[in-house]
């Protein structure tokens, strides 16, 4: 659940509509200057929209903090809660196609391990974890790692030499969804907003990708990843009260009263 303030309420974006964005982004993705996936396009395009679906157990009923009187932040919940979500999500992932469900995989785990060393988001911060919450999360990535194997091998035909995330194909792709993701987190979270989204990966190494304000809602992007000029990439959202709730279902109610609205949003070149 991702939550921000618009016009006086709160703009709530559910994790699986924000993959479907992130879904939108990847499917528009490529051109002769950022080239897009090639072998594995499908199911790449199925991960960015797939990569956060175990969140919807959570966001049934989210934990309400103290001191808001509103949900937590995604990046606020604790591994007991997300892990096993995660796990859930992923699971699914992997039933839809090995590769996508490799790539889900590593987001998951990505999160506990600074993206694999590529790195580490400084605004949302590093949650202090006990000894308890450690554990479930060594365990939690030993166990991605064996299922990552798996995946690999079973996408491809034979086993990695070494960890899948060591191969250049499997880290390119998982790095170009870390970057779908958070080019939607621009629109959904920041409305928008200026920002440096890297690593991008490219033939010739790694770059960035400059993301310019041009309005609410509006992101001019270098390099420009599109085919076309622009491209619209709506977000389905909800506006709920910005006041404190009473517990969960006080919020889950006014939010299934809210409706839904779906909030555009354009790429265009900077």
């Amino acid at each position: 659940m991702i939550l921000s303030r618009y016009d006086g309420r709160l703009l709530v974006v559910r994790q699986p509509d924000h993959g479907l964005q992130t879904g939108l982004i990847a499917e528009a993705w490529g051109n002769d200057e950022v080239p897009p996936p090639t072998e594995h396009r499908a199911a790449e395009r199925l991960a960015a929209a797939h990569h956060d679906d175990g969140w919807a157990i959570w966001e049934r009923h989210p934990d309400i903090d103290p001191a808001s009187g509103q949900p937590i932040q995604f990046h606020q919940v604790k591994p007991r809660e997300h892990i096993p979500a995660y796990r859930a999500g992923i699971e699914r992932a992997a039933q839809l196609d090995p590769w996508t469900g490799l790539l889900v995989s590593m987001h998951g785990a990505g999160l506990y391990n600074d993206r694999y060393g590529s790195y580490r988001l400084e605004e949302v911060g590093e949650q202090a974890l006990t000894d308890v919450e450690r554990a479930l999360v060594n365990e939690f990535l030993a166990d991605m790692a064996a299922l990552q194997s798996n995946l690999y091998s079973e996408a491809v035909g034979h086993r990695a030499p070494g960890a899948p995330h060591e191969v250049p194909e499997v880290m390119s792709a998982y790095l170009l969804l870390q970057v779908w993701d958070r080019i939607s987190l621009q629109f959904a979270l920041r409305h928008g907003a200026d920002g440096v989204i890297a690593p991008l990966p490219a033939p010739n190494g790694r770059g960035e990708l400059r993301c310019r304000a041009r309005g609410r809602f509006t992101l001019a992007l270098d390099p420009y990843p599109f085919a076309t000029d622009t491209v619209d990439m709506p977000v389905t959202a909800s506006l709920v009260a910005d006041r404190v709730y009473s517990d969960p279902e006080d919020f889950i109610a006014t939010l299934a009263s809210a409706g839904q609205t779906e909030i555009e949003c354009t790429a265009t070149r900077l």
